[in-house]
């Protein structure tokens, strides 16, 4: 790789990162200056490792910083993102040379390290040690009792966020930041829910639970990505509030209480995930999920 300079920690480097961008829409259609400018990009939470070519980035390895609690027991794991070679480079070892660079600078820092993989690299990833998992979603059918749906239309239910002030950015990001454990998996990285979120497009909120709710709503399903509050709130008080629209639910996240769910293996194409670390197996072992909106 002597041909090749390598750089990392360049956040605020104007050149290497207008050249990180370069390659990321040339590859994936989308780039990180308005996550910069925004101040949601946190250098030591990503960290992009690259390979230059003079001006010219023609590759890139980045990890992810990922703080989860799992059922009260913080855990920091490793994701791998944005992995990327321009395409007159490629076939060069350019990618195995910096997902090895990754591995080995930060396997002895976490509990483990992961990355979401299409199926054209199925067989790439284990070249490196990493093992294949799947991963489990939660659903279930809402109860159609007239009542809750009653008590939830007269009981300053949710109500979606339209044109977003900086004021409710401001104060969607506190709550973001403030989060208590309502969950049996919830991620710690405001600067992913801010790459995600910062438009504040499907938030609702409750004035009367006093918590934001990040949804779709779809052939009468309520996807539920994630409920932010700075209290403990009942997964079933949130449903309830939506029985008048959705006949299910399906989570992104784990339930803190899985009773009353159906689980199922979670499919999405092009979408595996890889890890290694033992630490990791418990993701297939106690049917767990990493939500969508922590892929980096």
């Amino acid at each position: 790789m002597e041909k090749y300079s390598y750089v990392t920690k360049y956040k605020d480097n104007d050149l290497f990162r207008a050249a990180l961008n370069q390659l990321t829409r040339d590859t994936f259609g989308f780039d990180f200056e308005s996550w910069y400018q925004n101040g949601y990009w946190k250098e030591d939470m990503y960290m992009p490792h690259s390979l230059m070519d003079g001006d010219r980035m023609v590759a890139n390895v980045s990890a992810n910083r990922m703080t989860f609690v799992i059922d009260g027991e913080i855990k920091n794991y490793i994701q791998i993102g944005t992995v990327m070679t321009a395409k007159e480079y490629r076939n060069q070892g350019l990618g195995r040379y910096l997902i090895e660079k990754v591995i080995a600078t930060y396997k002895n820092q976490c509990d483990g390290i992961y990355l979401f993989g299409n199926d054209s690299v199925i067989s790439y990833y284990p070249k490196f040690g990493f093992q294949v998992s799947k991963e489990y979603i939660y659903k279930k059918h809402l109860i159609k009792d007239e009542m809750i749906k009653k008590l939830s239309k007269n009981s300053e239910g949710f109500v979606k966020i339209l044109n977003p002030s900086n004021e409710d950015r401001v104060r969607f990001f506190e709550y973001v930041k403030d989060a208590v454990l309502n969950d049996g998996m919830i991620m710690r990285n405001l600067g992913l829910m801010g790459f995600y979120y910062h438009e504040m497009e499907d938030i609702y909120y409750s004035k009367r639970l006093d918590t934001y709710v990040v949804a779709t709503i779809e052939d009468n399903t309520l996807n539920l990505s994630c409920f932010i509050a700075k209290r403990k709130v009942e997964l079933s008080e949130i449903l309830d509030s939506f029985a008048d629209v959705a006949e299910a639910v399906i989570l992104d996240f784990v339930p803190s209480d899985k009773s009353g769910f159906e689980v199922e293996e979670f499919k999405e194409e092009d979408c595996t995930l890889f890890y290694i670390g033992e630490d990791l197996q418990r993701i297939e072992r106690e049917q767990l999920h990493f939500p969508l909106l922590s892929h980096a």
